[in-house]
């Protein structure tokens, strides 16, 4: 077989290169991996080592010194010639790099105006200062929110704290209108969308979305050049694009974005609605707009980090805000690697991450991006050995995903058939730092556990796994996918099992989205020895071949079916505090997904079983079970009022974007909709889920 002819390959490199991946105590076996026999341990065990000696921090810092030089805004001069950069990488790696073409909508900055003009006039910055290391500087947008209607428009500022639905009712108890005035609010907490949307809903007419110090300037420590946390002239840029409604392209909501693809009109477009025109400006900038705001005193939750009383407002301060925007119809340019498997080239892994920035963007996301690119590298030289995968890997850097998680849902859409056999996504979005930081579906959780065990952790002494742990009191945190990067469509969508795998260092918040989100910060603050980088190279490539190479998937539903049953009795008990009686009875949801738990436990000693005897036989069908099960949570039926979103467990939060809602469905018909009808029909959706996944799973 060409396996044992690859280990022989694998273990004969091991005279000739350093043991950089965690090995077993002296004198004892090490136990099997997850979902291999032991003989095929032996042949991953081998590999993985020849394969984590090869990406390093040198390689880590030459490739971000390349592609973090330029701006790179999707569907710019400067993301083509990233694009053209990741090419010429992947060839020098003997691969053969794709690059296709999808056409988005987008709007680009024509006039930024933030003007103060009362109780004084002051034109307020809307651009960092140039450093003299930042080449292309000229190339870089001023801060601005994407997506954001144009307008040109004067009024009294409202202080609104963070712009969340609390936020806004706060003000409405305290009898402060926000119609026809400009809210004021700062960024974090939710996502940036949801607060001009919220604002809107107040009365609004814009919104400024400012960066507040206590959240990460100089209230947290020095800033940049001088430190990583955010100077008073950074200003966070992103889109306001809603993507809680949908991912991708907003006028091809479930189709790929080709050139002659049909498309919605912008008014039609769920991603657009219910905006007013939004603009970020920085904590300097907002500074005198704050310290002139009348009213009353806010309260402390409210306050902020700048040397003075914060007030609510109306009064003191106006401001004329001139937004003029193109809005256009652009090219954009995914690069993917197809590295077929030699037994089952039909299924596939997906590892990517995505390759454009609002500015240089050297940890967002050349940090993914150079993690991909290391494996890559990796894979093409053992593939010069002999070596192949079992199953087909694919890499990918996607364009477009600060705008909407564009390039990887397109790519997604004109994949559909593909993702069917897709085992898993494993994405890369802010990769390199000290704090490790991972989100996964539950089905993964335990991957990512046994993967961070191999990877030596930089500064430590020991594996990523141990540092993990120390810095959460013994505890492997790993959070629910929700929203904001591209494990979105794979999964919320089209049902594919996802990782997310994240890191960064302290400081780190402070230089998002900004001009100093460059080079130099990543040098002297976020990983000045690269190692972190190349930790994490190891951590993909290791997760990523276990996935391809396991004999029996190391996905476990057991745990996922747990959590299911804590969710459904927590939003029983969330109908009884808030509605004060159960209105959606989810009772035989519990006890399905408790025979859902079953049965996974009995397919899991199945599997175990299996793989002891070495009984090759039943790997197929083990395999078949568990990459459906995934799927058998989507309803096709969508979600209530956003039907581009399917899975019935997690999807991001309306209200909050980026955090996941669980039982979405649900919690969406009910708590936000009021709408108990809709809500029993999904319940009956939901159950259908659960008993199709016991049955995937029963034996």
């Amino acid at each position: 077989m060409f396996r044992s002819r690859t280990l022989a390959l694998a273990l004969g490199l091991f005279t000739a290169v350093p043991l950089v991946a965690a090995a077993p105590a002296a004198g004892r076996s090490p136990a099997p991996v997850p979902g291999f026999t032991a003989r095929s341990s032996a042949w991953q065990r081998a590999y993985e080592r020849a394969f984590s000696a090869i990406p390093s921090a040198a390689e880590a810092r030459r490739l971000d010194a390349e592609l973090a030089r330029e701006p790179a805004l999707a569907g710019t001069t400067g993301d083509w010639h990233r694009v053209q950069r990741i090419v010429r990488e992947l060839r020098s790696y003997g691969l053969k790099p794709e690059v296709k073409t999808y056409y988005t909508y987008v709007s680009r900055p024509k006039r930024v105006s933030v003007e103060m003009t009362a109780p004084q006039r002051r034109v307020l910055p809307v651009k960092e200062k140039k450093q003299p290391w930042q080449k292309y500087y000229d190339d870089v947008i001023p801060g601005y929110n994407g997506l954001s209607p144009s307008g040109n428009v004067e009024g009294e500022v409202v202080y609104a704290n963070y712009g969340r639905p609390e936020d806004f009712a706060l003000l409405a108890k305290n009898g402060i209108s926000l119609k026809g005035k400009i809210a004021l609010v700062r960024y974090g907490q939710v996502f940036r969308g949801v607060k001009p949307r919220q604002a809107a809903k107040a009365g609004a007419k814009a919104v400024i979305i400012y960066s507040d110090p206590a959240n990460d300037g100089f209230t947290r420590g020095p800033v940049y050049p001088q430190g990583p946390w955010r100077a008073s002239d950074g200003i966070q840029r992103g889109s306001v694009g809603q993507m809680m409604y949908a991912a991708g392209d907003p006028l091809t909501p479930g189709w790929p974005s080709t050139r002659n693809a049909p498309r919605l009109k912008p008014s039609q477009a769920p991603e657009l609605q219910g905006l007013v025109p939004t603009t970020p400006i920085s904590y300097g900038a907002a500074e005198p707009l704050l310290r002139a705001l009348n009213g009353a005193q806010v309260p402390k939750e409210w306050q902020g980090g700048l040397p003075f009383p914060y007030r609510f407002g109306p009064g003191g301060t106006r401001v004329h805000l001139d937004l003029q925007s193109t809005y256009v119809t652009t090219p954009i340019w995914d690069v993917t690697v197809r590295i077929p498997g030699a037994k089952r080239p039909d299924q596939q892994v997906v590892l990517g991450g995505h390759h454009d920035a609002w500015a240089y963007g050297s940890l967002d996301n050349m940090s993914g991006t150079e993690n991909v690119l290391q494996v890559g590298r990796a894979l093409g030289r053992l593939l010069k050995r002999g070596w192949r995968p079992d199953r087909t890997i694919v890499l990918a850097t996607w364009d477009g995903e600060e705008y909407g998680i564009y390039g990887s849902t397109e790519y997604a859409e004109a994949h559909e058939r593909q993702l069917r056999g897709t085992v898993a996504y494993v994405n890369m979005d802010i990769a390199a730092g000290s704090r490790f930081g991972p989100s996964a579906t539950p089905a993964l959780d335990q991957s990512v556990i046994d993967a961070s065990k191999e990877v030596r952790w930089p500064g430590t002494g020991g594996t990523l796994y141990d540092a993990w742990k120390k810095q959460n009191n013994g505890r492997t945190p790993i959070d629910r996918i929700g929203g904001g990067s591209d494990f979105q469509p794979f999964f919320q969508r089209y049902g594919v099992p996802a990782m997310d795998l994240g890191a960064s260092s302290p400081g780190a918040s402070g230089n998002y989205h900004c001009t100093c989100d460059d080079f130099y910060s990543t040098e002297r603050f976020g990983d000045p020895t690269w190692e972190y980088h190349a930790a994490m190279s190891r951590l993909a490539g290791i997760a990523t071949l276990r996935l391809a190479n396991a004999d029996v998937i190391a996905m476990r539903y057991q745990p996922y079916a747990a959590e299911t049953v804590g969710y459904l009795n927590d939003f029983t008990s969330e109908q009884r505090q808030k509605l004060g009686q159960v209105k959606v009875d989810v009772s035989r949801d519990v006890e399905q997904a408790r025979a859902w738990e079953q049965a996974a436990g009995s397919l899991q000693a199945r599997a175990d079983a299996a793989l002891a005897k070495g009984d090759t036989r039943t790997f197929r069908s083990l395999n078949d079970r568990l990459m459906r099960t995934e799927r058998d949570l989507l309803t096709n039926a969508g979600l209530p009022a956003r039907p581009w979103y399917r899975h019935q467990i997690y999807a991001p939060g309306l209200d909050t974007g980026y955090a996941t809602q669980r039982l979405p469905a649900l919690h969406d018909a009910l708590f936000l909709q009021n709408d108990p009808a809709t809500a029993r029909a999904y319940e009956a959706r939901l159950y259908a889920a659960l008993r199709a996944a016991t049955r995937t799973l029963s034996l």
